[in-house]
């Protein structure tokens, strides 16, 4: 028995020797490790899920909610903690502010014939380098002169005030609207944010921060907490709001890459049964006619890109977890939009169907968007160039060249 009690006791305190080490070694390579496992270690040993320390490029802004600083050079920004890239803003031409106020762009300088002009939300921005951005795609493509205006966390509201303010100047014969479904959602935040909207019942933003969930050992040790992201794809310590911002099923890519999707705050600002998101509607309705107005004054064609949710493109993969009914709230801004195109005499350009059968053309085909963030990736990015492309030639909306 003694034997028995000795030889238990020694495979304890090997194994916890094992896991002391195994934990240590995870905590030094924290700052280096990849993917959902580095960004755990990250969150617990240091208080931030990011490799590099970092600024947001966007800050508040009355008449956009938000906007890029201007004059940034290569500076690291974060999409999500998973999703980086380096960042250059400049202004498009003097606006006798200070150099780090008023409002920068991914655009240089205007000191070039303006073919076209983009505006939209983080989709037109690009979480990627700047050269692997749908935008300077379609540019280098057809060598189009082109500025874009897309800033994160915007709405129709900032890309319509956008375009009076930086495109009119230009008068440009193109002006592409990039939509994606969140963008109903961010016109409430910003009216109510700039108090021209009281709160509405049901808005997100009014309630108390979640606490962080889990257990004491999958807050504080990393092993444990990695061993939670591996048997469930979730980890339950995320801290204040991020747990809204955490995918809630996790899946695989044709290819096999991870594929984690259900967040609930794209869930939320998506979903056009909520009062908060419908006030999008008509802000978005009211803001699009005036743009017609103000682009075909000038002799000008604007045009509408529709941009779906990964959990559409991937509806072949998403559908058991979320189900037919979550898909189809997704999938319910996309179609308003088209109806509000029809409405106002707009051509609209929505490549959801594409993009499912690039998706799923082979077993070996890449992701078009990211593991675990929402926005397109550098092959989505190209993939959706060359749809527009091919949209924009085939409806004769390119401009022509000199």
């Amino acid at each position: 028995m003694r034997r028995l009690v000795r030889g238990l006791l020694a495979i304890l305190i090997i194994t916890l020797i094992s896991l002391a080490a195994l934990e240590g070694l995870l905590r030094a390579a924290a700052p280096r490790l990849g993917g959902q496992i580095g960004v755990v270690a990250r969150t617990i040993t240091t208080g931030s899920p990011y490799a590099e320390a970092w600024a947001p490029a966007w800050r508040e802004n009355r008449d956009h909610y938000y906007t890029l600083r201007p004059n940034l050079t290569d500076v690291v920004q974060y999409g999500s903690p998973t999703v980086s890239f380096r960042l250059t803003t400049h202004k498009l031409w003097d606006d006798g502010l200070p150099p780090d106020e008023g409002i920068g762009f991914r655009s240089p300088p205007v000191d070039y014939r303006v073919d076209a002009v983009v505006t939209g939300d983080s989709f037109a921005f690009c979480f990627t380098e700047q050269a692997d951005c749908w935008v300077d795609r379609l540019a280098a493509k057809h060598g189009l002169g082109m500025v874009n205006l897309g800033t994160p966390v915007t709405g129709s509201l900032s890309h319509a005030q956008m375009l009076a303010d930086f495109a009119a100047p230009l008068r440009p014969p193109l002006v592409i609207w990039q939509f994606f479904g969140n963008d109903f959602n961010d016109d409430y935040a910003l009216l109510t944010w700039r108090g021209d909207l009281e709160p509405l019942a049901g808005d997100a933003s009014q309630q108390a921060a979640p606490e962080a969930g889990g257990s004491w050992l999958t807050q504080n040790l990393v092993t444990a907490a990695a061993l939670e992201l591996l048997t469930t794809g979730t980890w339950s310590g995320l801290p204040g709001n991020d747990p809204n911002f955490e995918a809630q099923h996790a899946d695989t890519y044709p290819n096999g890459a991870p594929f984690l999707f259900g967040k609930p705050y794209e869930l939320a600002a998506l979903d056009l049964t909520r009062e908060v998101n419908r006030v999008g509607v008509e802000t978005t309705r009211q803001a699009l006619t005036e743009a017609k107005a103000l682009v075909e004054g000038w002799g000008g064609t604007l045009v509408v890109l529709i941009i779906p949710t990964r959990e559409e493109v991937y509806a072949q993969t998403t559908d058991d977890a979320l189900g037919a009914d979550i898909i189809a709230r997704l999938s319910q801004p996309r179609a308003v939009m088209a109806e509000l195109c029809a409405e106002i005499g707009l051509a609209c350009y929505d490549p959801t169907e594409q993009l499912q059968d690039t998706a799923y053309q082979a077993p070996g085909v890449p992701p078009l968007y990211y593991p675990d963030d929402m926005h397109l990736n550098t092959v989505g990015n190209m993939i959706v160039g060359e749809l527009l492309s091919q949209w924009l030639t085939n409806n004769a909306l390119l401009p022509p060249q000199e």
